[in-house]
């Protein structure tokens, strides 16, 4: 019971109040599953909750349903046996909170964990910054790289793709043909087989003419080519009257200015003429910068092209994609065969792909450029550009990075550890002074003191620590008196326990079952069941105001009072019981206090409920015929209040007859009042209907699955007051009266 105080002493009036619903059929919902029930017959079990102080609970002998094993249960609720008596001891320790075992084992001092707390700050920002400079670096020589091979990707793209298709498919007889196009600029008489007779009459001719095809790159080209052109006419003028020879002199010359006639003469002698940023480089002997040429125009040694000399052109080309793969043709270097990964796609019409050169491993990449289709004179072609750059300057870099990162990350960390070494030496040694003053106050020496070595928070914490022995030492005496004042509640507590029936009453036909758990060592709830006679069985539920041990003796005069007056007399009235036991109680009861109780006579044979309340809560009555639940409280005041003509005269009885499968109910306030973190009470209405829900189990699952739904409600809430339910089924034993 919650009060603190006496209840105002006025007579409830008799009331039966029903709750419809749909039967409490199949399955319960309010738990959401189903709680354990005890496996022994015969066996005292405990259902409790980790935290929870002991409880009580005597399990009948039905069980018509299967039972639920253990780990079916939600949270830390435990099924703990007590029916053998050797284990005894264990149990109550157990419930306690006592566990065996030594002392846990120590683990990493303050100085180890400060040193691997730094060291560990020191390598992982180490680590961090030498993935982001290495990411970094090795991104930017690879986006040089990258913005190199689509410039030249470019580049070969910019020149015109006849010359290309020039370099890739002209053969004598169209260079003969544009030989004779040149010539018909400015000598109408010129053909082919002029060409031919030309040539055989002249075989110098005919030599210069091939050598120009084999001159490759320069400048000179075209001045050599103008001047081969001049030598032909003056051989061929001098059959010319002198007006055609003028003429042809005037053609020429006009032919020698036409920016077309030229172009065409490019085409022919010096058709990669165009592509001058690839030629220009450094003269392999004097060392100058020559733009454009072959040679050096200074001492006519070989030029190596700066695109060559760098080492990161391994080789430029460009194919004809119109006439085949076979088609290219090498525009700067030779790689020879190249072993590569798929293409990706980068945008901008570009295809990348890593790979390398298949007989010496150099690592390379290749940018591959599209265009396409262009009208050229010999129809539309497409053409792809191919640029292959080597990486080895980048995984030399990778190699290079590596140690000029490393180094100074490593420097660091050894600075870090020597630091962290330090400062944990600063701070663990006042520490471990502390701890060998603790240990040795630990052993038993409260008059032992330490000493303040630093004026810190570890200095601060001494002088704390000495005033706490102080402390600990008025302490120890009181926990002198506070262990003689526990081992007298031990056995207020294990007095209280024998009060409470050792045994389930078993009755043919009925199925009962009862649970109490108190809220302190000693509680004021109880509950009792009497044999009046051959035919007649008292139940009670009682509740004292108060708690602890003054809840207790009230409890136990109470029981006493009720028990003596019911086997003595031998009464079937439980209103004429509870008027006996009031006028002894009343007449020793300190003022203030009151004892609830809901007092029951059951003729077994017949199945005839009596009914009598000490102001106490409404027994429950659920109707198996039509699943509702009957509230049943008749009028009266509690025990205590009174010494006998208002309490004799406001205490009625009444009488119900219960049908096969009707379940009873007799609770205390604490069940229904039980109280969550936040406040809440279960309160009657939902605990009404979980009752109606959980009425056609067996009375042991019924009573395991109420106590799981009031401890997942109250949660990690203390329990605030005492609990106690007894609950009875009838199942059909014995005569209908």
């Amino acid at each position: 019971m919650s009060q603190n105080g006496p209840e105002k002493p006025n007579p409830p009036p008799t009331t039966r109040r029903i709750i419809k619903g749909p039967a409490a059929t199949g399955r319960p919902t309010a738990t959401g599953t189903h709680a354990a029930a005890p496996t022994k017959t015969g066996a005292s079990t405990v259902v409790k909750k980790s935290g929870d102080p002991p409880s009580t609970r005597v399990k009948a002998h039905t069980q018509k349903h299967p039972p639920v094993k253990p780990e079916d249960l939600h949270g830390e609720v435990e099924v703990v046996s007590s029916g053998a008596e050797e284990d005894a001891t264990r149990v109550r320790s157990r419930v306690r909170g006592d566990h065996e075992g030594g002392p846990a084992p120590r683990g990493l001092g303050l100085r180890q964990k400060i040193m691997i707390a730094m060291a560990s700050v020191t390598i992982v920002t180490s680590i961090l910054i030498f993935v982001v400079v290495y990411v970094k670096a090795v991104g930017q020589l690879s986006d040089e790289i990258d913005s190199k091979g689509y410039a030249m990707a470019r580049l070969l793209q910019s020149v015109d793709p006849e010359v290309w298709l020039a370099a890739m498919h002209e053969d004598d007889a169209v260079r003969y043909e544009r030989l004779t196009n040149l010539m018909k600029g400015f000598d109408d008489s010129w053909s082919e087989s002029a060409a031919q007779q030309f040539f055989q009459a002249n075989p110098a001719f005919k030599d210069e003419h091939e050598s120009l095809y084999r001159g490759g790159l320069g400048e000179g080209r075209r001045k050599t080519a103008i001047e081969f052109f001049r030598r032909m006419i003056e051989k061929r003028k001098e059959r010319w009257p002198a007006a055609q020879q003028r003429a042809i002199d005037d053609a020429f010359k006009a032919c020698t200015s036409n920016a077309e006639w030229l172009r065409g003469l490019n085409m022919l002698v010096d058709p990669f003429g165009e592509v001058k940023p690839l030629r220009a480089g450094t003269c392999g002997k004097c060392k100058k910068h020559v733009a454009g040429a072959d040679k050096c125009p200074a001492c006519a040694s070989p030029v190596t092209p700066y695109a060559l000399a760098s080492g990161e052109v391994v080789q430029m080309s460009v194919v004809d994609v119109t006439r085949g793969e076979g088609d290219a043709s090498v525009a700067a270097g030779e790689a020879g065969k190249i072993t590569r990964s798929g293409n990706r796609d980068v945008g901008g019409g570009f295809k990348v792909a890593d790979g390398y050169v298949t007989d010496t491993r150099v690592p390379i990449r290749q940018y591959q450029l599209d265009q396409g289709p262009i009208e050229t004179r010999a129809g539309p072609v497409k053409l792809r550009y191919f640029v292959l750059l080597s990486l080895t300057k980048i995984e030399d870099a990778r190699s290079s990075l590596v140690w000029t990162i490393f180094l100074p990350i490593l420097l660091a960390v050894c600075v870090g550890l020597a630091i962290a070494w330090w400062i944990s030496e600063r701070i663990s040694e006042p520490v471990r002074i502390l701890m060998d003053d603790i240990n040795a106050v630990s052993a038993g020496d409260l008059d032992h003191k330490t000493q303040s070595h630093s004026s810190d928070e570890i200095g601060q914490l001494a002088v704390t620590f000495n005033r706490m022995t102080q402390a600990l030492k008025a302490a120890h005496n009181q926990e002198l008196e506070a262990k003689a004042l526990e081992h007298e509640l031990n056995i207020a507590s294990e007095i209280q326990a024998n009060l409470v029936p050792k045994k389930m009453l078993k009755l043919p036909g009925y199925d009962i079952s009862a649970y109490y758990r108190p809220s302190k060592e000693v509680g004021g709830d109880y509950y009792d069941f009497i044999e009046i006679d051959d035919q007649h069985n008292g139940i009670i539920v009682a509740d004292v105001s108060g708690k602890g041990v003054p809840g207790s003796l009230v409890m136990s005069m109470a029981r006493a009072f009720i028990r003596m007056e019911a086997e003595r007399t031998r009464n079937n009235s439980p209103s004429s019981t509870l008027k006996h036991a009031n006028r002894m109680l009343a007449a020793d009861i300190k003022k203030g206090m009151f004892v609830t109780a809901m007092y029951c006579i059951l003729n077994r044979e017949s199945g005839e409920l009596a009914i009598s309340s000490a102001g106490h809560n409404p027994m429950v009555l659920w109707r198996a015929a039509t699943g509702e639940i009957e509230l049943i409280n008749p009028k009266g005041i509690a025990l205590g209040f009174d010494k006998g003509p208002v309490f004799e005269r406001t205490v009625a009885e009444e009488k119900t007859q219960l049908q096969v499968g009707d379940r009873i109910v007799l609770y205390t306030d604490g069940t229904v009042e039980a109280m969550n973190e936040r406040n809440e009470e279960y309160g009657d209405k939902r605990f009404f209907g979980l009752v109606q829900q959980l009425a056609t189990r067996d009375s042991n699952q019924f009573l395991n699955l109420v106590v799981k739904s009031l401890d997942e409600h109250k949660g990690s809430a203390p329990q605030h007051d005492d609990m106690t339910i007894v609950t009875l089924r009838y199942t059909g034993g014995g005569a209908q009266g």
